[in-house]
């Protein structure tokens, strides 16, 4: 099949015109990168279209006679692989005719394709490749050891177009974006996925080489899933894996089930500190845009899941919509693990408008609350607070309450209004609330609640109150 087998206008078509379909062509500095059709006998006899033959021993060839800028062109068909192909040679295309015209059929265990680059980042002098037009299915692999369709990391510029589906064991994944060796950079493209107990994860095996992180910075992808089963996770974050100054979109359906799950749309969880990086799985500083439904039922899928206070969604722009069709998902258990969120929510109630409230470590002689919630614009916050104070307890201006989380406290110091009243005052006086500038990234809880207002001692109990909305910061 020549250029013409090819989809028209399709991903295939568009890397260019110049394919030779019949084997490897000698490559040279300034040739056309060669087109290797899996098909050809040039490669272990050729890969075999109609699903019938093994073809793992055809790809591999392929594989293996590939040089960077190579494409590894596979025509409309079915192809049965049975073990996994590792792809190191940056940057390779594998290109099919379709997502539903090239398939590949796994019948094995554990990665399906596994494509990564171990050089150093400093030596690279060529980056990209991608997986474009190609459905793998997972229906026939292996029931009682977990399979991944697409296991991928540690790769600059790399694109993605495919769909992965069937993946369906337990452990197993449909798109395992992870890095081992180093990170991730520029990954963009789509993913559809469907029927997986893990249909999108992304994670950073730390153990491989002392070099890795869980960073996937300036990602930009589309992820649409469709899962019948209340017991498959729609896209993870684990292990300290996290994207920055990108945008992430989950389109998709979830199924309802008769009997309880701990699946959920959305989960980030774990939290590493190795290699010289630290940090807990989540989304920052990017745009956020999720719109899913969920079917009626007595047990579903959690919104979002967070594994713990270290895992966060922060400084996004966006939408959360859970409420797609008027379905209902089980509410996340967010606390406070969201902020800093400009955009519009529905479907959940938690959120991510929580209140943060503080009501312990106060001075002698102060108890109460203050509460702080960052609002939708994404650069506000509110606070109130409300304290007794103890007779014959003295109250300078000045006087730390409570350490609060910086996030609530960014640019510069703010004062906001508020009152005192009770015995040995006369009528109110103004006493409003001063909150110190951000704290450090290492300790986050270096911001402060002080009291502003008037040096005081009463005779009786006395209160102090007030509440106010604050900009973060004012450019």
């Amino acid at each position: 099949m020549g250029a013409t087998g090819l989809l028209a206008g399709g991903s295939a078509a568009a890397i260019g015109s110049a394919i030779d379909t019949t084997g490897a062509a000698a490559s040279t500095a300034t040739a056309t990168p060669d087109w290797l059709n899996v098909t050809s006998s040039a490669y272990d006899g050729g890969a075999d279209p109609s699903g019938t033959n093994d073809s793992t021993g055809a790809f591999a060839a392929a594989i293996e006679a590939a040089v960077p800028g190579s494409v590894i062109y596979i025509p409309a068909g079915t192809y049965k692989i049975s073990s996994t192909l590792t792809c190191t040679t940056v940057p390779v295309y594998f290109v099919g005719d379709g997502a539903w015209a090239s398939i590949i059929e796994f019948t094995g265990s554990k990665d399906c394709f596994r494509v990564y680059d171990d050089t150093t980042y400093g030596d690279r002098t060529r980056w990209g490749g991608g997986f474009i037009g190609i459905t793998i299915d997972g229906a026939k692999a292996s029931t009682t050891v977990a399979s991944n369709g697409l296991h991928v990391g540690d790769l600059l510029q790399y694109e993605l177009d495919l769909t992965v589906q069937n993946f369906a064991t337990a452990g197993s994944i449909g798109v395992y974006l992870d890095n081992n060796y180093y990170w991730t950079e520029q990954l963009y493209g789509r993913i559809y996925a469907q029927y997986c107990a893990s249909h999108v994860v992304f994670d950073w095996t730390s153990s491989t080489a002392s070099t890795s992180s869980g960073s996937f910075e300036r990602c930009d992808l589309d992820i649409y899933i469709d899962q019948d089963h209340a017991a498959f996770d729609g896209v993870v974050f684990q292990n300290g894996a996290f994207v920055t100054n990108g945008s992430l979109k989950i389109r998709g359906n979830f199924g309802s089930s008769t009997t309880s799950v701990s699946s959920a749309a959305l989960r980030l969880t774990g939290y590493q500190s190795v290699n010289g990086y630290s940090g807990g799985s989540g989304i920052i500083d990017s745009s956020l845009d999720i719109g899913v439904e969920c079917g009626s039922g007595d047990y579903t899928p959690q919104t979002i899941v967070f594994g713990s206070s270290e895992n966060s969604i922060s400084g996004c722009v966006g939408l959360l919509n859970f409420g797609a069709a008027g379905s209902t998902f089980t509410k996340s258990n967010n606390d406070n693990n969201i902020f800093n969120f400009m955009g519009q929510v529905g479907g959940d109630s938690t959120l991510p408008l929580q209140w943060a409230t503080y009501s312990s470590g106060f001075p002698a002689g102060v108890s109460g609350h203050v509460a702080f919630r960052s609002l939708p614009t994404g650069n506000e916050v509110m606070v109130t607070w409300a304290f007794d104070i103890a007779a014959d307890t003295a109250l300078k201006a000045g006087e730390t309450i409570v350490a609060i989380d910086s996030r609530f406290a960014w640019d510069d110091n703010k004062v906001i209004p508020g009152n005192n009243a009770g015995s040995g005052l006369t009528g109110n006086v103004y006493a409003p609330a001063y909150i110190t500038s951000k704290g450090s990234t290492a300790d986050p809880l270096t911001s402060y609640f002080q009291y502003a207002g008037p040096a005081y001692e009463g005779s009786g109990s006395s209160y102090w109150y007030g509440q106010g909305v604050y900009t973060l910061s004012l450019g």
